[in-house]
């Protein structure tokens, strides 16, 4: 009994430790978004709510304050939607079929798909900025959805590959030898089966869309710039709790999202199980 009290005692004491190592970044912030002093300090020289009041004059394009949030927000927001609905249709449609298709060389197209995690960032931002120069004429929307769509795809492709594994395929069967073919198959006994794993690969699609800056930072212009290069491009000339303060707004809206995506598949759950 006093071993596992010990050995329980330790797996606590890790497990805390562990979560207190991945959150102390995001702790930092909040706290720094509260400082009433006018640089980041931790701990803050006091408890105030005026870099949040600054940010309200950020979203009014105030005078003497960098402009052009409100539209960063948007192009970040449309631009997470846009690719994450791109890579869940290209990416579930992908691995089913890497999955079922019974052809040479599908592993090596497997990994393929999983390059883009596997290259650092700023190499498929370079890559992608010739290759778009080299074309020419490419409006800043398209680069930018593009671009987010290769970071995004394998995120789905893991997700619902893992889902397809542990299918039971024998309902996909039952289905076909009851009249149904593959399409009807698909959509009303596949999809329905994995749509857990495509839920997941759209939130992580989403997430790595939302906030990432190095492939975007190679992609952007003027006349768009998404939330994170404009974000960059504030803390490059002003040093202030204000930066700490919209970053704290982003973690909010991130997590939003993540409760309201968590609640809705669990009212789903309630809804399948009383039909």
């Amino acid at each position: 009994m006093k071993l596992r009290l010990t050995r329980n005692g330790l797996l606590l004491t890790y497990v805390t430790g562990f979560f207190v190592y991945l959150e102390a970044p995001l702790a930092v912030i909040v706290f720094a978004s509260f400082n009433s002093g006018q640089i980041v300090r931790i701990p803050p020289d006091g408890f105030s709510l005026k870099w949040y009041g600054a940010l309200l004059d950020l979203l009014r394009n105030a005078p003497a304050m960098k402009p052009g949030l409100v539209d960063a927000v948007f192009t970040s927001l449309w631009l997470g939607v846009a690719s994450t609905v791109g890579a869940v249709i290209a990416g579930t449609l992908g691995a089913y079929a890497l999955q079922r298709a019974k052809v040479p060389g599908t592993q090596i197209l497997r990994q393929l798909f999983l390059l883009p995690l596997l290259f650092p960032q700023i190499v498929t931002g370079i890559g992608l900025v010739l290759w778009f120069s080299a074309i020419g004429g490419v409006p800043t929307w398209l680069r930018l959805l593009l671009g987010h769509l290769i970071i995004t795809l394998p995120c789905v492709v893991i997700t619902v590959t893992a889902s397809l594994e542990t299918l039971d395929r024998s309902l996909e069967d039952a289905a076909m030898n009851l009249g149904a073919n593959r399409v009807a198959t698909f959509i009303h006994i596949t999809l329905p089966s994995i749509r857990g794993g495509v839920l997941a690969g759209a939130i992580f699609a989403w997430l790595t869309s939302f906030s990432n800056f190095t492939v975007t930072f190679f992609l952007f212009s003027g006349e768009m710039n998404p939330l994170p290069p404009w974000l960059y491009s504030y803390i490059e000339y002003y040093i202030d709790p204000g930066a700490a303060a919209l970053s704290t707004c982003v973690l909010l809206i991130t997590l939003c999202v993540l409760l309201m995506i968590n609640r809705l598949q669990a009212l789903g759950r309630v809804v399948s199980v009383s039909k």
